[in-house]
């Protein structure tokens, strides 16, 4: 049995709602989430830092099979100056993830964007889970029938 794509993309596209820190956009082959949520800004008595992360979800869908499957990246920065230098942290990962992440710091001067907009003071924070971008593809999918994709030793061992 054949899948409608279009119906596919147009169940996630139908997710899509001004609440969500996040937008579902439609791909040639699926549809694609970007969440940048974390994008910080902070002035200290002894240094200064900035601190961002963001999310990317692919969904790949495969309509001939009625399977999706996900490819995941995420990536985060952070530079600081300080007495003891200038410092820059990076990292980037690619592959399934499931992760839930926070952050609440103070600082003399500081600026924050999240979800919620951008606020200036002392505070700054934010929230993240991937499975706040997952989950409701899955269940939007799956009411339509279509299965995730069995991997290399699912298919090998039926899984």
């Amino acid at each position: 049995m054949t899948f409608d794509l279009r119906d596919a993309q147009a169940r996630i596209l139908a997710l899509n709602s001004e609440e969500l820190p996040f937008i579902y956009d439609p791909t040639p082959d699926g549809v694609v989430a970007h969440w940048r949520y974390a994008d910080q800004r902070w002035l200290g008595f002894i240094g200064a830092g900035m601190f961002s992360a963001e999310y990317e979800l692919r969904v790949e869908l495969h309509p001939e099979d009625g399977e999706w499957e996900f490819h995941e990246q995420s990536s985060s920065s952070k530079t600081t100056l300080g007495v003891d230098g200038l410092s820059t942290k990076r990292s980037w990962q690619s592959g399934p993830q499931k992760s839930f992440s926070f952050g609440r710091s103070v600082a003399p001067i500081s600026q924050s964007t999240d979800r919620d907009g951008t606020t200036t003071g002392q505070f700054m924070g934010y929230d993240f889970t991937t499975d706040e971008v997952k989950q409701p593809v899955i269940d939007a999918l799956t009411a339509a029938g279509w299965k995730p994709r069995k991997g290399f030793f699912g298919k090998l061992f039926g899984g």
